[in-house]
């Protein structure tokens, strides 16, 4: 149990929004995440996340995880930076492996958690959940892993 706490207090140490400047797409609902209207930036995340925009969806996720603007829900959290790292986001991928390792808002699956954390190219994530699985479990990562990325998808 105390090792879910260091997770989630690690991904929400992390919940931080894309500044507007980066993103200037998004600057009506960082205005409002930064003046604090957690409802409003919420909206607006959800409107521009709905319409594909990765960035929308890791902040509306991260909203999600915090319950700041909505209920907190890591079912939630979990879809909308599934979204994300489904299009080749590194943040999303990383943040989707926790929340998977954990079983926070999803089934808990090592192997689905390695898959991301592999893709995301984050190796001490990926060495960490290794120690938990079968050969046979850290195989079947490596082979979903490879799969994604031979896909292509996310760069379409």
């Amino acid at each position: 149990m105390p090792k879910r706490g260091c997770i989630l207090t690690i991904l929400i140490t992390l919940a931080q929004p894309i500044v507007a400047g980066d993103h200037p797409e998004l600057s009506e609902a960082d205005e409002a995440y930064s003046a604090e209207r957690y409802e409003q930036a919420a909206t607006l995340y959800r409107r521009d996340a709905e319409l594909g925009k990765v960035a929308a969806q890791i902040n509306l996720a991260f909203l999600y995880l915090d319950g700041l603007g909505v209920k907190q829900d890591f079912r939630e959290s979990a879809t909308w930076f599934r979204r994300a790292a489904e299009q080749g986001n590194v943040e999303a991928q990383q943040n989707l492996g926790l929340l998977l390792q954990e079983g926070n808002g999803v089934e808990q699956d090592y192997t689905e958690a390695d898959k991301w954390f592999i893709i995301a190219g984050a190796k001490g994530n990926s060495a960490a959940v290794e120690q938990r699985m079968t050969p046979v479990q850290v195989s079947e990562a490596r082979k979903r892993a490879e799969a994604w990325h031979a896909d292509g998808a996310h760069n379409r």
